[in-house]
């Protein structure tokens, strides 16, 4: 069984690079919304990571400075959001369009 832990970091960066890391969190919050927004066009809800990754990725590259490491790292949030929303409806839960709008970013190890 894996565990998987989240630790809040607070960093000490310069004016320069605040504003750097800022504008990459817009950028991370513009694309995991772009990836639920595409997913959730019409009646059916796309939770496959393979499908979202194929229909979104070129556009969100293109339209950010994002590496392609966090790109893909936005798309998987954004796909499990959708997954846990699809999961909610099949046990006949109300839950609504995700959104993100708390500053986060999600890096792995590359």
């Amino acid at each position: 069984m894996e565990v998987r832990r989240t630790v809040p970091v607070k960093l000490d960066v310069d004016s320069d690079d605040a504003a750097l890391l800022r504008e990459t969190v817009d950028e991370f919050l513009w694309a995991a919304n772009y990836v639920v927004d595409h997913a959730w066009q019409g009646e059916y809800k796309t939770t496959s990571k393979a499908q979202l990754q194929e229909e979104t990725y070129d556009e969100v590259r293109d339209r950010t400075r994002l590496h392609a490491n966090l790109v893909q790292n936005a798309r998987n949030k954004a796909a499990d959001a959708v997954q846990g929303v699809v999961a909610r409806w099949k046990q006949g839960e109300y839950a609504g369009k995700p959104h993100f709008s708390k500053p986060t970013v999600v890096y792995d190890k590359r």
